[in-house]
C-alpha cells in the first residue's frame, strides 16, 4: 500500500516514527478501495479487536517469542442447529466453561453500528467493534453474560435447559434473527474446543498481545494473536503487531475462517 494513499486515509500515520509506519503500511493486504471502508466503519465505532492468524510452521516460534505469562484454559462450544441455521442469520451463541468463571455471548455479525437501538448502546454488557485482520473487516455486536463456575458443564450434560445460560437481554436479540421455529433449548452445543489464552507480561516482547490456541478433537489446531485498541491508536498497535511478526520470523496464514466459522465448520461436517 502506497505511502501517501495511507497517509491521506490516515493523517495519524505521520506521527509515527519511520520504522512504524513502514510497518503500519505492511500490516495490511486489502486493496485500497476496501481500506477506505475500513478506516472509515473503524473511525465510526472506535473500537477494534485486530487478530493475525499464525501459519502451522510458526507455531513453535510464537511461542517461544511470548515466553511466559498468565494462561487460561476454557472449553467453548458454540450453540447452532445442525444446518447452522443461527449462522446464516447473522447470529453467533457461544457459551465457555473452564477454569474460569462461564460465560454466554451473543454475537450478531454483520451489525450495521448506526441501527444499534439506544437502550442497548447503553447496556455496559453491550459492544461494538470492528474485528479486523490484513485481509478483511466486519462490525460485530455482542451481549456477554457471566455465568457460575460448571453452569456451562451443567448445561451440556443436560442437567438444565441451554436457556438458563441466557439472559432475557441476550434471548431477545437471539429471537430477534431467528425463525420462530427455532427453540434455544433445541439448539446442538458444538464442541467443546480446548482454547488456550495466552497474555505475556507487560514488560515482554509481546506486550499488548494475546495468543489463542484453539485445539480441536482430533488434535488440530488454530492459533490466532489478537489485540484491542481504539481507532486512535490502531495504526500504532498494528505496527507494534507486525514488528513482532516480523522481528521473531512468525508467518501469517492468508485468509482463512474465522475461529468461529472454523468450530462450526468441525463439528457439522463429522
Amino acid at each position: 500500500m502506497g505511502g501517501g494513499r495511507l497517509r491521506r486515509r490516515w493523517p495519524e500515520l505521520e506521527a509515527l516514527k519511520k520504522a512504524a509506519r513502514k510497518a503500519a503500511r505492511q500490516a495490511w493486504r486489502m486493496g485500497g478501495d476496501d481500506l477506505d471502508r475500513m478506516f472509515n466503519l473503524v473511525r465510526e465505532v472506535g473500537r477494534v479487536e485486530l487478530k493475525f492468524t499464525v501459519a502451522e510452521a510458526s507455531y513453535e516460534a510464537v511461542r517461544g517469542a511470548l515466553g511466559a505469562g498468565s494462561e487460561r484454559i476454557r472449553n467453548v462450544y458454540y450453540l447452532d442447529t445442525p444446518d447452522l441455521t443461527l449462522r446464516h442469520h447473522g447470529v453467533l451463541a457461544r457459551i465457555r466453561g473452564g477454569q474460569r468463571p462461564n460465560d454466554s455471548v451473543v454475537k450478531l455479525r454483520p451489525i450495521d453500528p448506526g441501527a444499534v437501538p439506544g437502550a442497548m448502546r447503553r447496556c455496559a454488557d453491550f459492544t461494538v467493534e470492528v474485528d479486523l485482520t490484513p485481509d478483511s473487516f466486519v462490525c460485530s455486536g455482542a451481549l456477554k453474560r457471566r455465568l457460575g463456575r460448571h453452569m456451562v458443564e451443567r448445561a451440556v450434560d443436560g442437567e438444565h435447559g441451554l436457556r438458563t445460560l441466557f439472559s432475557q437481554q441476550q434471548l431477545k436479540l437471539l429471537s430477534g434473527r431467528l425463525p420462530g421455529s427455532v427453540a434455544v433449548d433445541k439448539l446442538e452445543p458444538l464442541g467443546p474446543v480446548e482454547v488456550h489464552r495466552t497474555r505475556p507480561g507487560h514488560d515482554g516482547p509481546g506486550r499488548g498481545l494475546e495468543l489463542q490456541e484453539w485445539t480441536f478433537p482430533d488434535g488440530s489446531r488454530l492459533l490466532e494473536l489478537s489485540t484491542r485498541c481504539s481507532a486512535e491508536q490502531l495504526l500504532a498497535t498494528a505496527a507494534h503487531a507486525k514488528v513482532f511478526l516480523d522481528r521473531h520470523e512468525i508467518a501469517q496464514s492468508g485468509p482463512c475462517p474465522t475461529k468461529a466459522d472454523a468450530t462450526l465448520a468441525y463439528f457439522t461436517r463429522r
